[in-house]
């Protein structure tokens, strides 16, 4: 966790261009891997049990984070080498949260469906942050396969957040396979404020 400029950019290493998870917090080498595909370097995340704590996460901390921020990423299928798996298409959980260390009120979560196919889509979120100074904000990966109907959806340790409900910019495929055993690739992960 490193406080950043105070504008542009605040994730490090977003991109993987190191070629490796420098800058980011990883549950399992066996997991997951960074390697070289379409001339850059992608993250690939394999199925993981539900409940089961292995995931890719980055906090930034933030002591003035009043502003505009957009958050994005990048995600479709993935073999363990990268390349994409035509016909997969399933739906994904990736969480971004605000973590309160100012005492003026409740964390958010915001989570969003990421629908896993064959061909890159990026996601987005736009969001102002007003009246705030100290917070943390974390984004979580995790190829998590079905959460059992009976199973909590907030994260351990997150009572007293609030859930952020955006409607999806994205249209829902047509079809899904409902194949959690395919790991995904994601590149391009951004935190950015204006």
């Amino acid at each position: 966790m490193t406080e950043k400029q105070t504008s542009g950019e605040l994730f490090v290493n977003g991109d993987f261009a190191t070629g490796d998870f420098s800058g980011w917090s990883v549950g399992s080498d066996a997991s997951m891997s960074v390697v070289p595909n379409e001339g850059r370097h992608i993250a690939v995340l394999k199925p993981v049990p539900y409940g089961v704590p292995i995931t890719l996460n980055q906090t930034v901390v933030r002591e003035r984070s009043d502003g505009d921020y957009v958050f994005g990423f990048w995600i479709r299928s993935s073999d363990a080498d990268g390349n994409a798996v035509p016909g997969v298409r399933y739906i994904t959980v990736v969480t971004m949260l605000i973590h309160p260390r100012d005492n003026l009120g409740s964390g958010k979560i915001r989570t969003m469906n990421a629908v896993v196919t064959s061909y890159w889509v990026k996601y987005t979120w736009r969001f102002s942050i007003e009246g705030r100074r100290n917070q943390d904000f974390e984004v979580v990966f995790k190829n998590e396969r079905k959460r059992p109907d009976d199973a909590l959806i907030l994260p351990a340790g997150r009572d007293g957040y609030e859930t952020v409900i955006v409607p999806n910019e994205d249209p829902a495929p047509k079809t899904l396979n409902d194949d959690d055993n395919s790991p995904f690739a994601i590149r391009d992960v951004t935190l950015f404020r204006a």
